[in-house]
């Protein structure tokens, strides 16, 4: 089970929510992305996240980097989607506040 949902995801992408058009799309994606912050969890926290606090921030992230995947197929550039930068970003961002500490010698 992913964090977000395909509603969440059609959100980010401004899709109408009553348009199934992308949803096998959509589903695609959102697995793709949620085994990629799995991995990157899983050397903090058992995964999939429990704790409903730090699951619905994952749910925005995930949402917004599996839209930036369907943006990028569609996009002629080879350069990575906006979307998924910030999510990556922010997932990273996530992982030093949650889960790495400061080494002060």
């Amino acid at each position: 089970m992913t964090y977000a949902s395909v509603s969440d995801v059609k959100w980010w992408l401004k899709h109408p929510q009553d348009d199934s058009t992308l949803d096998q799309e959509i589903e695609e994606a959102l697995e793709s992305v949620d085994a990629e912050i799995n991995d990157v969890l899983s050397e903090y926290v058992e995964t999939p996240v429990s704790d409903e606090t730090l699951a619905e921030i994952l749910s925005d992230i995930e949402a917004q980097w599996a839209a930036g995947l369907i943006r990028q197929r569609r996009s002629p550039s080879s350069e990575e989607d906006v979307y998924v930068q910030v999510a990556k970003n922010r997932l990273e961002r996530l992982v030093e506040r949650r889960f790495k500490f400061l080494d002060l010698a």
